[in-house]
């Protein structure tokens, strides 16, 4: 039978011993505790050029940016519109793009889209276009008037 001063004296050694713990140092235990660590800058111990494998930069190309939506045909392929408003019914919808019709020229769509009944105007070759005339909606009253792309 063990005696509890065997169990104890037992204890200490393995204790002693480090019971075949490993403690593995890492770059983080390295830095003292009084120093203010920036995470987007090197620690404090790290040494050398990080780039010194790699060749220099010699140039950059930045594509431009070009809009060819004008080149489509109106009635046949995507073109520009201002979008009015957004209901959730078809009627909703409809009185609206016929209060509209009364004040202006250019034809009137009804897209159902995503469960919404959007109302929008006109048919732009060019985005500009359909900007200048969002400023008109917006003085009929139309104060959510915005351009968007529409397909027949």
């Amino acid at each position: 039978m063990i005696k509890t001063a065997e169990v104890f004296i037992l204890l200490i050694l393995l204790t002693m011993l480090g019971c075949g713990s490993t403690t593995i140092a890492t770059e983080a235990d390295q830095i003292e505790d009084t120093e203010d660590i920036n995470p987007y800058s090197d620690p404090s111990v790290y040494t050398g050029d990080p780039f010194t494998d790699f060749p220099g930069v010699i140039g950059v190309s930045i594509p431009e940016e070009t809009y060819n939506e004008q080149e489509f045909e109106i009635l046949t392929g995507t073109h520009f519109t201002v979008q009015i408003g957004a209901a959730t019914s078809q009627e909703t919808a409809e009185r609206l793009a016929e209060s509209i019709s009364a004040d202006i020229t250019l034809p009137v769509f009804i897209d159902h889209i995503g469960g919404y009944w959007k109302v929008r105007i006109g048919a732009f070759p060019a985005r500009e276009d359909a900007v200048d005339y969002s400023y008109v909606l917006v003085d009929l009253g139309f104060t959510d008037a915005w351009v968007t792309t529409r397909e027949p």
